[in-house]
């Protein structure tokens, strides 16, 4: 789920709300350039869980990876519809790099305490986004969403708890949401010019529909 667009989506809306569409489209662009950068997170995450590294140093690999991934994006500067189509390769790169899925659920040891804060931080990261968006730039302001909450809140928690194993879950359930996540944005960056705010609820719908082929593909690999 919180690979869906459930964060970084609100930024969107609210970006468009503060700034204007072409703002908000510039950032739907920066989101779609950053579906490669979350392939590399992927696999700087992995790479560290297999050197034996705990949280903190596996997230600074996985953001970091991000970020380098990013910032070439954003001065390579490809086609939209390019990078729509080769997105797809990075998607199932990524999920390959994060391992398989637990077929056995893991126990939650989180306390009220704890869900607390993680609401705190990723409701915070949601803030300071949405207000450093002018100094940042549209482009800027959609790489740098997309992934921090995600990998930098939830996968650094699981890991924490439940080893890296918990952390990887994370990862890939990250990776198959992208789907989703993909074509949330990419009727975003298409139709905003065209229809405004209602532009939302039909990449909701996008989404939607992409997560439940998505689903429904999953229980066909696991029957």
């Amino acid at each position: 789920m919180a690979g869906l667009p459930v964060t970084i989506g609100p930024i969107s809306v609210f970006l468009f709300v503060e700034y204007g569409a072409d703002f908000s489209i510039q950032a739907a662009l920066g989101t779609l350039y950053a579906m490669p950068a979350i392939a590399a997170t992927a696999a700087g995450y992995r790479m560290a869980v297999n050197f034996g590294c705990g949280w903190v140093s596996s997230q600074a690999t996985a953001q970091g990876c991000y970020l380098a991934m990013a910032f070439f994006l954003a001065h390579f500067n490809p086609d939209p519809l390019l990078i729509f189509l080769l997105s797809m390769g990075p998607i199932i790169a990524g999920l390959g790099l994060a391992g398989s899925s637990s077929r056995s659920p893991l126990p939650a040891f989180s306390s009220n305490t704890v869900l607390v804060m993680r609401l705190a931080v990723t409701t915070a990261l949601v803030l300071v986004i949405t207000v450093l968006a002018p100094m940042l730039g549209p482009m800027l302001s959609g790489l740098l969403g997309t992934v921090l909450i995600v990998a930098g809140v939830l996968a650094a928690a699981a890991h924490r708890e439940h080893g890296s194993a918990g952390g990887l879950a994370v990862m890939r359930g990250m990776m198959q949401g992208q789907i989703a996540f993909l074509a949330f944005y990419f009727v975003v960056w298409s139709l905003l010019p065209l229809l405004g705010f209602a532009t939302y609820l039909l990449a909701l719908a996008a989404a939607g529909l992409a997560g439940v082929v998505v689903s429904r593909w999953q229980q066909r690999l696991r029957s």
